[in-house]
């Protein structure tokens, strides 16, 4: 290929957040710092005190968003943890953007 520009590379990844945090508080905060971040994929609520999801995006903004969440002042004292796995490098996204999806 000529001119090979060389295009940041995708990753993807799932992530857990456990901890006490308020529901749609914070799924709103989640959603609102991965748009910012131009990240794409979903959270997701499992049980009271879990939630989960997937993120894509390029991996320093991974990153950002996980610290983001973690030093976010409401929420210092109610996330016990932020677990990514999986972490890969993708083709191409499989999200358009970063939404909220409920249990069915």
């Amino acid at each position: 290929m000529a001119g090979s520009e060389q295009k940041p590379k995708i990753m993807a990844c799932d992530f857990e957040i456990n901890g006490n945090l308020q529901k749609e508080a914070f799924e709103l905060f989640a959603v609102a710092q991965a748009k910012l971040l131009g990240l794409r994929g979903y959270i997701m609520q499992v049980t009271e005190e879990k939630y989960k999801g997937q993120l894509q995006g390029e991996g320093k903004v991974i990153e950002a968003f996980e610290n983001l969440i973690k030093s976010a002042a409401e929420y210092v004292a109610a996330i016990k943890e932020f677990i990514v796995k999986n972490l890969k490098i993708i083709e191409e996204y499989t999200y358009e953007a970063f939404e909220i999806k409920r249990k069915t």
